[in-house]
């Protein structure tokens, strides 16, 4: 939060009460499910309240369509292979988790009342992409070098 306020950054993220409330109804709940409910719950309060703490404006955005609506026409998004979507009407073609930031920036910019460039490019996000990899049990990377310590 104190890099977003030094650079005048907004933070966004999606409102994920609908998945909460739909972890919470299921029947059966083993403690795992629980505490996937109190992570995400704990995540999006601490979020707001460090925005809000370092005056740092902040919106959270309704995640539906956020995966599959086109960022840049909002048509409706095709599979285009593995972890990729393609729009048929403007060709924009990315993956599926760099499409629902590019989103959820649009929604937050929509909110904030914050102008886009009408001309800018969805192309230049600076984001890691996001991999599937094959985890070992504790979620590291199984070819991490020999001596080096898990995060």
């Amino acid at each position: 939060m104190r890099i977003a306020k030094k650079l005048r950054y907004a933070v966004a993220r999606e409102d994920l009460k609908g998945l909460i409330n739909s972890l919470r109804k299921i029947k059966n709940k083993d403690h795992r499910t629980k505490l996937i409910i109190m992570g995400y719950a704990r995540l999006g309060k601490w979020i707001d309240w460090q925005a809000m703490k370092q005056g740092v404006p902040h919106a959270i955005v309704n995640p539906n369509g956020t995966s599959s609506e086109c960022p840049k026409c909002d048509s409706k998004l095709e599979e285009a292979g593995y972890r990729r979507l393609r729009c048929p009407r403007c060709e924009f073609e990315a993956d599926r988790d760099i499409i629902g930031k590019l989103n959820i920036r649009k929604g937050a910019l929509k909110m904030l009342r914050i102008k886009v460039n009408p001309g800018g490019s969805l192309t230049t996000l600076h984001s890691l992409q996001m991999t599937d990899v094959s985890p070992n049990r504790w979620g590291e990377s199984m070819n991490r070098p020999k001596g080096t310590p898990a995060l």
